[in-house]
Formats: structure tokens, sequence, C-alpha cells
């Protein structure tokens, strides 16, 4: 996206035009030095031929709201605006002498579908800011052509009101390559630690599950200490740093979206599946044959957290993260580690069901064995079965 502005006695004259690498659905501008509470002005071209001009402002990251006493009412400069082949949009307002102005600046490439001035559109895809100093002198080139676009965002301060002046550059800047701020790293704080209990300690404390329990009772301390401190650890300062996120922003809203609204849920999911694990170990029904149906459950239960969880970290990087965060998209690199890890998790856990024949056996010793060879301690065969009875509580967890 380019921007040109040409100051010409007491109005600004801005012209929208795309470099031509994408199609733009809309563009757009605002007056200030980030998104909420600063006047915009967005354009996009229609079917007819007409191009839409509405004012907006935004409370905080939603959807901006059309202003229906804008502080500076822009107006189309219907010549310097095209739809076919490189889109152009260009308007004036009246200048509100400042010699140092910014600006944000936005463009998606989604058409609203309505010539409506409130019509919604999506979100951006990508955004950035510019400088424009109009105090510079100015370069009169009669030969030169505006109308070309560049890739910087020019500042000009014509001597007169019918004159031309030749832009110099002063360069258009992506929120994509700037360092994050403290808000910004906040959220990929919450994201990183989220991430990784949901989706690396909580597997790995079910896949220890699976495959060690038929081989050591030292399976039962791995898996407890994976799913409660290493998770728990992990999921509670990723939430931790997300509510902190939110609050350093001042413009994000608290449970605004289903993401948010998610993540609580989730983490109280998480929660009772620990208090259910605690008291399927500790609380032993009476008269018990096989395995209890708890247990059951507790293996179901975290199955399903756990793919809650695949669901919860794609929300986050693929709407979260850009519209939170206003820096587009993430890398495909996550998308292929996502669709990797979803489709080697199950198959690493599943392979795991080939144990469940042994495991059953064991399950199936009776517990009169153990009384039975208790009294017989220098017998190397009583040791053997003592140590095999003794995992086979174990093994019921």
């Amino acid at each position: 996206m380019c921007v040109n502005a040409t100051l010409a006695g007491d109005t600004v004259e801005y012209v929208l035009s795309s470099t031509g690498k994408r199609d733009p659905g809309w563009m757009a501008v605002g007056f200030g030095t980030q998104m909420s509470n600063n006047p915009m002005v967005i354009l996009w071209s229609n079917p007819d031929g007409s191009t839409t001009l509405s004012q907006r402002i935004a409370r905080s990251w939603v959807m901006p709201e059309v202003v229906d006493n804008p502080p500076r009412i822009a107006t189309l400069s219907s010549d310097l605006s095209t739809s076919s082949g490189n889109d152009r949009y260009g308007f004036t307002i009246p200048w509100d002498n400042s010699a140092q102005t910014n600006l944000i600046w936005a463009f998606g490439t989604q058409n609203p579908g309505s010539s409506a001035v409130d019509a919604p559109f999506q979100f951006h895809l990508d955004a950035g800011y510019a400088h424009f100093d109009l105090s510079k002198p100015i370069s009169v080139n009669s030969n030169e052509d505006l109308s070309t676009p560049s890739t910087s965002a020019p500042s000009t301060n014509p001597a007169s009101s019918s004159s031309k002046a030749s832009p110099s550059s002063s360069s258009l800047t992506s929120t994509n390559t700037l360092p994050l701020n403290a808000h910004q790293r906040l959220a990929f704080a919450h994201a990183v630690f989220c991430t990784a209990g949901f989706l690396l300690f909580l597997p790995a404390g079910a896949l220890v599950s699976r495959w060690a329990r038929t081989f050591t009772p030292a399976w039962y301390t791995a898996h407890w200490i994976l799913q409660f401190i290493v998770s728990g650890l992990s999921i509670f300062l990723g939430l931790t740093f997300g509510v902190q996120s939110i609050s350093k922003s001042r413009e994000i809203e608290h449970f605004n979206d289903e993401h948010k609204k998610w993540g609580v849920i989730l983490f109280a999911l998480y929660v009772s599946q620990c208090a259910l694990g605690a008291f399927i170990h500790w609380v032993k029904p009476k008269n018990s044959q096989g395995r209890p149906l708890q247990n059951y459950l507790h293996a179901v239960f975290g199955l399903i957290l756990i793919a809650l969880g695949f669901f919860q970290v794609r929300t986050g990087y693929k709407t979260e993260w850009p519209k939170a965060v206003g820096r587009g998209d993430l890398m495909e690199g996550a998308d292929f580690m996502w669709y990797t890890w979803i489709l080697i998790l199950p198959i690493l856990y599943f392979a795991g069901l080939i144990l469940l024949p042994k495991q059953l056996r064991q399950e199936a010793v009776p517990k009169s064995e153990k009384e039975a060879i208790s009294g017989e301690d220098s017998s190397l065969l009583a040791e053997q079965q003592t140590e095999e009875i003794g995992m086979q509580q174990i093994y019921r967890d």
C-alpha cells in the first residue's frame, strides 16, 4: 500500500494506492499513532464503479464505528479514485495546521460487498504507521505524475494551492517489523506457556500413562508430575500473562470474544481433571472388581482436554494474535507445526493400545494372591509376585 499526500492551501489531498502485490478490498488511514480513539477514513470500491468513503472511529481493537460528525470532514476525490487494475482512492480533508502529521494505515483483501458507509469489513491483512513532515521545502516538477504509486509515504508542503510538489520519502512502516511492546510481549509469553502446557506437557503425561504403566510403577509418579506440576505451572503462567497482556493494553477488553471465554473454561476443566485424578488415586472403591468407572472417565476426559487445547491454540494464533496484537497472521510454520502434531500425537497414543492386553492381565491378579504370599518373605518367587501385585494397585490409577 502507498500513501501520497499534498498540502494545498488549507486542505490536504491524500491518495491511497495499491502496490500491485495484493488486490485490496479496502484501504484506510487514521490520524494519530494508534487504532483506538483516533479518526479514520476507510475507502473501498463498489461493483458499479463508485467508491465508498466512510469516516469511523474505534473505541478499542474492535470494528470501527461510523462517526456522524467527525472533527474533520473528508471529501472523496472522484478524479483521483479508480477501481480498475491498480486500485487507487483519493480524498481531501481540511488541514489541521500541524506541520508534523502522524498516520496509521491498513488494508484488507476482502471487499465489504456493500456501498453503505456502515458496512462491516474483515480484519486488515497488514497495518502500520507513517510520519509526514509538511514543513519540508518542495521541488516543483510540472512533468511529475503523482498518480504513480510509490513504496513510501511522502510528505510535501507546496508553496501555493496551485502547485504540485515532488514528495520526499518517509517510509511506511509495517507493524510486523516493529519490536514487540510490553502488551505484545506478554501476549507472546501467554501463547508460549499455554501452548507448552496444553500441547506438550499434558500430552507427554498421557503418553507416559499409556506406554509405561505396564513396565514400572514409577509411571504414576512421572504422570502426576507432568500433569500437575509441570503442566499446571506452565498453564497458570500462561493464563497470568494473558490477563496481564489485556490489562497492559488498556484497549482490549476481558472476555469479549470466544478465545478468552474458552480459555477460562479450559482452565476450569484442567483443574477438574487434576481433582478427578487425585480422587481416583486416594479414594479406592471397596470390593471393586476390575477397573472402576471413574478411571475410564479420567482417561476419556483427559483426551478431550487435550483436543480442546488444540482447538484453543489454533484460535489463538489464527484469530486472537492478529486481532489483539495487530501484526497480521503468524508465519505458515505455525500451521505446519499444528497440523503435524495433531496427526502424530493420536498415532503415538493409540499405538500404545497394543499394551492393553498386558495391562488387563496385570490388573486381573486377584487381591487374595497378595495375602497368600505375604508371609513368604524368604521365597524369591514370593518377592517377585509381591512386586507384581503391588504394581497392580498402581496400574489401576
